[in-house]
């Protein structure tokens, strides 16, 4: 594996409080990451010269981060990438504008406004398409993230003409991922056939002018981790090092209606190894080749699944892999990361 992006927690607190969140059933103690860890890690991503790209990103806003500048600062000479909901300071816009390659914003809670945070998502896109105007500068690349579910399919509608005002091209579009009963029946997504959302697609698609990264509508055959094959790595506000999002918190999640219990599961901390000898370790190795050559069994469609206690958590699966990944939502293409 060559280390091509890590992903870097910088405060696991938020601005807002999301329903659809799944920090409403985790055990993580929030906080922020340490500014001399942070540096600690600069030093040794030098260990890898395939590193191209920093993504300050987590369960957290990274702008508010108390050192988000400094941050920036350590990481230059990087790509700088990052997943925001828009609700920041000026000056951090300004700083998003001249320090970053993209950045993703998540438009959730767009069109509910219940915290307040239309206007101010318009104001930061408003800044930013200024200082595109100004100053013709090809970056930041900005997109929208957005996660679909049946309630919320029309509104999309409004956010990309919005996108269209400011002159953004990229949507994001992930479905949701359950955490209580009540959400588990808004999932726009099928084990079988889902006429609904393939003409849903079909109406998106009439926005040709924007590049729209889609997931599945129904289960498919394939499976293939995105941070596995593409060489990304996770590391938490406690130098905790995770090989993915799904795996980086402990809290509930249903899986086509069915109770799970995500556990957090961590290779290392790099407070206590570096990150070269965690990626390069045994247990990293041996979970990376396993995901990546799809040596895991698929619990999804599975036959046995509703006699099976396997499926309860992610501890084992049935071949003895440990974390288990058999019946994780992102490897079949229905939740998605930017």
């Amino acid at each position: 594996m060559e280390l091509k992006r890590i992903y870097i927690e910088l405060t696991n607190r938020c601005n807002l409080n999301c329903e659809m969140c799944f920090r409403h059933t985790w055990d993580t103690v929030e906080g922020d990451m340490d500014l001399e860890l942070l540096k600690s890690i600069r030093e040794q991503v030098k260990e890898f010269p395939a590193l191209e790209e920093v993504f300050f990103g987590g369960i957290g806003e990274p702008t508010i981060y108390p050192h988000f500048k400094e941050a920036v600062d350590l990481f230059e000479g990087y790509k700088l990438l990052m997943t925001s909901n828009g609700i920041m300071t000026g000056e951090n816009a300004k700083i998003l504008c001249e320090k970053f390659t993209e950045v993703y914003f998540s438009a959730d809670q767009y069109h509910e406004d219940t915290q307040g945070v239309k206007d101010q998502l318009i104001k930061t896109f408003e800044a930013i398409s200024n200082y595109h105007k100004q100053t013709h500068s090809p970056t930041p690349k900005v997109g929208v993230a957005y996660v679909l579910t049946k309630s919320n399919g029309d509104a999309l509608f409004d956010i990309m003409k919005m996108m269209r005002h400011y002159g953004f091209h990229r949507l994001s579009l992930s479905h949701l991922l359950p955490i209580n009963e009540k959400d588990a029946d808004d999932i726009f997504y099928t084990r079988y056939q889902n006429p609904e959302g393939k003409a849903y697609l079909e109406k998106i698609f009439t926005y040709r002018d924007i590049k729209i990264n889609i997931p599945d509508m129904e289960l498919k055959t394939e499976r293939r981790c995105t941070f596995i094959d593409k060489g990304y790595i996770y590391i938490d506000t406690q130098g905790e090092v995770m090989s993915c999002y799904r795996l980086a918190n402990s809290y509930d999640e249903y899986v086509f209606g069915d109770k799970k219990r995500v556990i957090k599961h961590s290779f290392g901390n790099i407070k206590e190894k570096s990150l070269k000898e965690i990626i390069e370790g045994k247990d990293y190795q041996s979970f990376w080749h396993t995901v990546y050559n799809n040596q895991y069994p698929s619990c999804i469609d599975c036959d046995l699944r509703s006699g099976c206690s396997l499926v309860e958590d992610t501890k084992y699966d049935c071949y003895f892999n440990t974390p288990s990944c058999s019946d994780c939502l992102w490897v079949r293409n229905f939740v998605r990361c930017p």
